[in-house]
């Protein structure tokens, strides 16, 4: 009895052992917001009734994310430009002053695109159906900060 019961707890050991050790892999940012756009496309097919709306708010949210994939990819850049000049003690402030500048001159042309392809969205569903949105991508950021423990 002693001896099936320590064998019985063993296996049981063993498979928790096991359990802990094959842990899903962590998703990587990118993976995240394409999960996160997969997530907020399958929202926006399910409250937008007329599906050619769907299916252009779908392509537009598909816009928004390269125009936002890009953005991120231009400031990844400059903050490595700006990290290789803070190793560099002969950096001048007009270098850093130059990159910082031509951040905020991407910034100034990237506003107006996102927020006329944002009320190009806006337009395209009905009041109500965009309320819903809005709502639905309100709890996925609220989930996301808390996920980053903000």
């Amino acid at each position: 009895m002693r001896h099936t019961i320590r064998m019985t707890l063993a296996a049981l050991g063993a498979v928790l052992v096991l359990g802990a050790c094959h842990k899903k892999p962590e998703l990587t940012p990118t993976q995240v917001a394409q999960q996160d756009l997969a997530q907020f496309q399958a929202q926006i097919r399910k409250i937008v009734k007329d599906s050619s709306c769907a299916d252009s708010l779908v392509a537009m949210t598909n816009e928004f994310q390269g125009i936002a994939t890009a953005i991120a990819a231009r400031d990844s850049a400059a903050l490595l430009k700006i990290s290789q000049l803070n190793r560099d003690y002969s950096s001048t402030r007009a270098q850093f002053d130059s990159v910082f500048r031509a951040m905020d001159a991407a910034r100034r042309a990237d506003i107006p695109r996102l927020l006329a392809l944002r009320t190009r969205m806006a337009k395209q569903a009905t009041p109500e159906e965009w309320e819903q949105l809005k709502s639905e991508r309100l709890k996925m950021t609220a989930a996301e900060l808390e996920l980053l423990e903000f």
